[in-house]
């Protein structure tokens, strides 16, 4: 799928989320802040970043969406195991699981996605000069059109059967669920992710570190104003220089009235005489 009006930035901002999702995979140094980001807290940021352009956009590449959504899975499980079985139960992780693997193929392979979209992704790793063999959606259907459209793309046929089990049967244990979603992720890093997402997130980094910056300055200024409500700005030269002129200019015109009864004076002069002199009374 080929977006025209992307909701990323620029390249670099997909690639800030490619190496956010697969951190294992890519320079960790890219991230040495000052909050020091767990693996985990890189996953759950591209996550929300995901849902943020899937949101602006209302379609995004199926591999964008299945990736945030079975990494979302592989975290919600990994909570569970450090909370020590407090957490999410047994069923609801493999419901999780379920649902997020069940997406994933559709996403992919359902007979529903665009004939177009599985022929490109074939091409990919098709010999140069090796035409694709078509394939009619109208040919088959079912469950049988998953499986030529899986062929077509090089989908591990075991992603279909689990997909048709989860959907239709009972749903595996969760060590099974979990190295097939680990696999799955595999599969999307080595047939879309390092094929269309090829920049580098320098660019992305130190954007999104100035905006952290900007914010933190935001932020301090607004508890140093909280702790000292009386606190206002200082009052800068060319301020200073601005009063001492209007100062000046107002008592030349009340001096020059007294001093000079010949200098006609305008009811409009009156009252501006009158409104400064009022504010130099009240300014001592």
């Amino acid at each position: 799928m080929t977006m025209q009006f992307p909701p990323w930035r620029h390249d670099s901002e997909l690639a800030m989320v490619r190496d956010w999702f697969f951190p294992a995979k890519t320079k960790q140094e890219l991230y040495s802040t000052a909050e020091s980001p767990t693996s985990q807290d890189l996953r759950r940021r591209a996550i929300d970043r995901v849902n943020l352009w899937l949101f602006k956009a209302g379609q995004l590449p199926s591999a964008l969406v299945a990736t945030a959504s079975l990494t979302d899975a592989l975290i919600h499980d990994e909570q569970r195991r450090s909370l020590s079985g407090t957490g999410i139960s047994d069923l609801a992780m493999q419901s999780i699981y379920a649902m997020a693997f069940a997406r994933f193929v559709n996403g992919f392979v359902d007979r529903d996605v665009a004939r177009s979209s599985a022929a490109e992704m074939a091409r990919d790793d098709s010999p140069e000069g090796e035409e694709v063999t078509p394939f009619s959606a109208s040919a088959a259907k079912g469950e049988s059109s998953m499986y030529a459209y899986a062929a077509m793309i090089g989908m591990p046929q075991t992603f279909v059967d689990l997909r048709h089990q989860v959907t239709h049967a009972d749903i595996p244990n969760m060590t099974y669920m979990k190295k097939m979603t680990e696999q799955a992720l595999d599969w999307m890093w080595e047939r879309w992710w390092i094929k269309n997402v090829t920049g580098t997130p320098e660019r992305a980094m130190r954007e999104l570190e100035e905006r952290r910056r900007i914010s933190r300055d935001a932020r301090n200024a607004a508890e140093l104003s909280k702790r000292d409500p009386s606190r206002s700005v200082p009052q800068t030269d060319s301020d200073s220089d601005d009063q001492d002129s209007q100062m000046k200019t107002a008592w030349g015109l009340s001096n020059t009235a007294e001093n000079d009864p010949d200098v006609p004076i305008s009811a409009r002069t009156r009252h501006t005489m009158k409104r400064k002199s009022a504010a130099l009374e009240d300014g001592d």
